[in-house]
């Protein structure tokens, strides 16, 4: 046998093998498959008062300027002049219709705090997303979100823009429901 013939058929066996693989994995289920490899996607809560980080390039933090420095956060939330409970329910109604699958694993509207397992779009690969919002000084609410990936090194930056994603879509809710002032009438001209 020939080695250009040999190594063709090399090739046909691996392709072979990976259409069956492919196959298998989406008629098992992608988010299925992904728990049968790497075990279940909820990776736990996140404590928020002792940020840290994975140390590899697969999450991403979002929290007040000032709060978690040693967190070093990729993304700074700024103060809501809302208090934590409204804040909150606005952030969780907010993350149960964003789009694609989304699958809550822990909700506690006392403590303002929730888990989510989000699934990427094509692969289905699951990130467990954290959120918790917290009383400012003075008043008004601080929103705090950790997003990492259960599986992999790099991420192709799916964790920062499931964060931004919420954060831009609890602004555009926020933005929606806030009643603006009536306008001013105009002075008319002096007699």
């Amino acid at each position: 046998m020939s080695p250009l013939r040999f190594l063709g058929l090399v090739l046909a066996a691996l392709f072979g093998a990976l259409l069956l693989l492919v196959l298998a994995f989406n008629t098992y289920g992608r988010e299925a498959s992904w728990e049968a490899l790497f075990g279940t996607p909820d990776l736990g809560p996140y404590d928020f008062s002792v940020p840290s980080r994975t140390g590899k390039l697969n999450d991403s933090l979002a929290c007040p300027a000032d709060d978690c420095r040693k967190g070093i956060p990729d993304i700074e939330t700024r103060r809501y002049d809302l208090p934590p409970a409204a804040l909150f329910a606005v952030a969780e109604k907010v993350l149960r219709r964003v789009p694609g699958k989304v699958r809550v694993v822990g909700a506690n509207p006392v403590n303002t705090r929730l888990r989510a397992i989000v699934y990427s779009p094509a692969l289905r690969m699951p990130s467990t997303l954290s959120l918790m919002v917290a009383p400012a000084r003075g008043g008004g609410s601080f929103l705090y979100i950790y997003s990492r990936s259960q599986i992999g090194y790099y991420d192709l930056g799916r964790n920062t823009a499931n964060v931004v994603s919420l954060i831009d879509a609890i602004n555009s809710q926020l933005a929606a429901t806030t009643p603006t002032a009536p306008a001013q009438p105009a002075p008319g001209p002096s007699k």
